[in-house]
């Protein structure tokens, strides 16, 4: 294993077999000093070629995508159906904490190299998997993707117009959310591992995911306070008043949850407009008690805004202590003078595709600090790296398996 600089998770190893349904997975733990082996199948993973980006450019066959949930990771291709993989595949894992994939339930059993055929050669390994519905129950089997986890999710339920047909969220919130929590749940299964000498099998269902973190505005939003949540534009039920509000140049967020919040909104409409009704106690207390009124404060908080740049309306509304922040375009957040004092962007050389610029740290931490190890890998580029440095091939034997198209 390559020195690596001393990250929180430095002299961990993690496999990972997955798609872009689990790929922010592996990138959260390289980054955090994870030894990330990623095995793509001989010429790179589909996922390379996934939009956003430019495949027209020279060396552009990698998109952005790709590269940004790829970061810190180092990458061998294996084709997984080739017989001579499977010997490979188990040597890796008898090395490996944690191996992450992404293929139909049942899968790897079929190829005789499941959990308990991986655990008889490292009982310490976790194996997390990350499906559209989980490894049992009546839909294991049904194909899944970002839009169909986002629907039967609930999301899609509570997203858009009330009017409108529903609309899905932006980017692959649902894989980023489901890679996220199978992230935090292989952790959990490596410090049992650690203390009890024994790995586990993780199964992160897409759905469940999706369920679990939109749970403030839907079906949660039943269970706690007997509301039946429905698409309110950019308002949530969980938040009255909540939304985004035109300005004189541009748009900003609001939410407004506890009481003291509301009195000092309402005491700002009420200085700059002039409007009285707004100070009325039936306003006050906690959500649920505006939620009947809500058309007609969007009405009295329109009145305040319309009034007041964008700038003015975060600086006052944050000088008040109420959540309010920009609807900034991506321009507009890549130039945003915090994130840059707070050094947050990152700039990575890419062989193929060059110098860019990326999303920085999701959080800091001082002893075992977050950084961007290496750009994402190309197919293979780490083969003899691992194949032969570390599980002691030939290069003989590493070029007999790459005519036969198993590496």
């Amino acid at each position: 294993m390559p020195t690596q600089p001393s990250g929180a998770l430095s002299g961990r190893r993690v496999l990972e077999l997955a798609d872009a349904t689990g790929a922010y997975c592996g990138k959260l733990l390289a980054d955090l000093g994870a030894d990330v082996i990623k095995l793509e199948p001989p010429g790179g993973d589909p996922s390379r070629r996934m939009p956003p980006g430019d495949s027209s450019r020279e060396g552009g066959e990698e998109r952005l995508s790709f590269l940004y949930m790829n970061t810190s990771k180092r990458g061998v291709t294996l084709d997984l159906r080739k017989p001579e993989s499977r010997g490979l595949l188990v040597e890796l894992a008898s090395r490996a904490d944690l191996v992450i994939e992404t293929l139909p339930p049942g899968t790897l059993d079929s190829l005789e190299i499941g959990y308990e055929s991986l655990r008889q050669h490292n009982p310490r390994l976790v194996l997390t998997s990350i499906t559209g519905f989980g490894q049992s129950g009546p839909h294991r089997d049904f194909r899944s993707s970002d839009l169909v986890a986002s629907a039967l999710g609930g999301a899609m339920t509570v997203t858009g117009e009330e009017d409108d047909p529903p609309v899905r969220l932006a980017g692959s919130q649902a894989h980023v959310a489901a890679s996220t929590v199978a992230a935090v749940s292989s952790l959990i299964a490596l410090l049992a591992s650690s203390q009890r000498g024994e790995g586990q099998h993780v199964d992160i269902s897409v759905q469940e995911v999706v369920g679990s973190v939109s749970h403030i505005c839907g079906v949660g939003k039943w269970l706690d306070d007997g509301i039946i949540p429905k698409r309110r534009g950019t308002g949530l039920f969980a938040s009255v008043p909540s939304g985004a509000y035109p300005c004189r140049d541009g748009s900003v967020y609001l939410m407004v949850n506890r009481p003291l919040h509301w009195v000092a909104l309402a005491q700002w409409v009420h200085e700059v407009t002039g409007n009285q009704e707004i100070l009325d106690p039936m306003f006050e207390g906690p959500s649920s008690s505006r939620l009947p009124y809500r058309e007609l404060l969007d009405l009295f908080i329109s009145d305040l805004m319309c009034q007041l740049d964008v700038e003015e309306v975060y600086r006052e509304g944050q000088r008040r202590h109420i959540a309010i922040t920009p609807v900034n375009t991506v321009a507009a957040v890549t130039a945003d003078p915090h994130l840059a004092a707070r050094g947050f962007f990152e700039q990575v050389d890419h062989p193929t595709a060059g110098r860019l610029t990326y999303p920085g740290a999701p959080y800091r931490h001082s002893k075992t600090p977050w950084r961007i190890q290496r750009p994402a890998p190309t197919p293979g580029q780490h083969n003899r790296e691992v194949y032969c440095d570390e599980l002691g091939l030939s290069e003989a034997a590493l070029q007999t398996l790459e005519s036969k198209g198993v590496v």
